[in-house]
């Protein structure tokens, strides 16, 4: 299924401030913008809790506040960028580099991946030969973030939402076609097809 790399949610402004979105138990890099050659080192810190100190020069200088941090921090750029791996829910808040008198703030945000969703009948309501039927499609846990949920089938795209409600004649109730539900978030698509649509409503 298709993953979507970690990306910026809104550029650099006057404050310095940039959001970033990662995916849990992948990466996130952060580059800081200042590029002053005439700085001796970078400072960063998550929160108020310093991570990573590093003294310029060819090469660089590294000094973890923390051993442990070794293991999933690491740093490029000659200490301009900063990267962390096997991203964990906890690691989402607040991070920050300075370099001088800059101070550059970094916003991280970590969701899971999605699983593949889950569809189910909510309801089924027959007249005479017509009958209508709603599939509601989900996705299990928590962790997400902001899930969006499409809906396609039948030569034509539904409504966004979660719930799609079908017509069908009741003499082709065991003949309806395909019907696909796609679920976003941040980080990650999903989709899973109901071949008989009707078969989960019994008629």
């Amino acid at each position: 299924h298709p993953v979507f790399s970690p990306h910026f949610l809104s550029p650099g402004s006057a404050s310095n401030t940039t959001e970033l979105i990662g995916a849990l138990g992948r990466s996130v890099t952060f580059h800081s913008p200042n590029t002053n050659t005439d700085e001796n080192a970078a400072f960063w810190n998550f929160g108020d809790e310093p991570i990573v100190t590093v003294v310029f020069g060819d090469p660089p200088r590294v000094a973890f506040a923390k051993g442990e941090y070794k293991t999933r921090f690491t740093v490029s750029e000659r200490g301009r960028a900063l990267t962390i791996s096997q991203l964990r829910m906890e690691d989402a808040g607040t991070y920050s580099v300075t370099i001088g008198e800059e101070k550059s703030t970094f916003i991280l945000h970590v969701y899971r991946e999605l699983p593949e969703p889950t569809v189910t009948c909510e309801a089924l309501n027959c007249s005479g030969s017509i009958c209508s039927f709603s599939l509601c499609c989900s996705v299990p846990g928590a962790g997400f973030g902001d899930v969006s949920y499409t809906w396609r089938g039948w030569g034509q795209r539904w409504d966004e939402g979660s719930e799609v409600v079908a017509v069908v004649d009741k003499s082709s109730w065991d003949n309806v076609e395909p019907l696909t539900c796609t679920a976003r978030n941040a980080v990650s698509s999903r989709n899973v097809t109901v071949t008989t649509p009707g078969g989960l409503c019994p008629g």
